[in-house]
């Protein structure tokens, strides 16, 4: 088992140890909320989302108990941008595109918005890589965040979709325009504190209330 998750002796190329499990977990769950967009099933793919954001919180701190060389170290770092593109970016394009659909939206119309956000996540991203020993302090600890973090619509799209449900406001609507907003957002130079393991743990019990809140406004709606 120790040669398997030792990259450099593998069979096959990559890592498989306990410090990368939650970041391909996180890319799983995104693909099959991806599945779910497209068959109409808005609320499982943001569930996956959300799935995804929690594996994104707490990926980094598990990957940090483990001694790792230069190249594990940067394979962690592009594989954590890779995964963030997937979940963050394509999924919830993949949402907008699948509500567009669905209302009979103009096909190149309902492609452009999800186009643009895809695209800003990716830049976005690769941005945060090529800077990133920039934004380390002296410790080698990340201070700030340039730019609105792309694991940030793990709670902001739940939010907003519950509101929607409350409202009875046009789902495709307010995703077009928030995605559009998210899409400045994610490039805008704008230094963003990251936050302390206080404060995820916070965020995370935000998104349980944001959950849970979508349980009970979905039976409400359904009847």
């Amino acid at each position: 088992m120790k040669n398997f998750c030792n990259g450099e002796k593998n069979p096959i190329i990559g890592y498989y140890d306990y410090w990368v499990v939650l970041t391909y977990l996180s890319i799983i769950s995104a693909v099959v909320g991806m599945y779910f967009a497209f068959d109409g099933n808005i609320k499982t793919a943001i569930l996956c989302m959300m799935f995804s954001g929690l594996c994104d919180t707490f990926d980094g701190r598990v990957a940090s108990l483990k001694k790792r060389n230069s190249i594990q170290l940067n394979f962690g770092v592009q594989i954590d941008a890779m995964a963030d593109l997937i979940s963050f970016g394509a999924l919830p394009a993949a949402m907008l595109y699948s509500l567009g659909q669905a209302g009979g939206s103009f096909r190149i119309t309902n492609a452009i918005i999800p186009a643009i956000y895809v695209l800003a996540a990716l830049i976005r991203l690769a941005y945060f890589n090529a800077t990133e020993a920039e934004q380390k302090d002296n410790n080698g600890k990340r201070r700030y965040f340039e730019g609105l973090p792309t694991t940030s619509v793990a709670l902001l799209i739940p939010l907003v979709y519950s509101l929607c449900n409350i409202l009875g406001a046009s789902l495709y609507i307010v995703f077009s325009v928030m995605l559009a907003t998210i899409s400045v957002l994610f490039v805008l130079r704008v230094k963003i504190p990251k936050p302390k393991m206080k404060a995820q743990i916070i965020l995370c019990l935000v998104g349980l209330a944001i959950l849970i809140a979508m349980q009970i406004i979905g039976r409400m709606v359904n009847g």
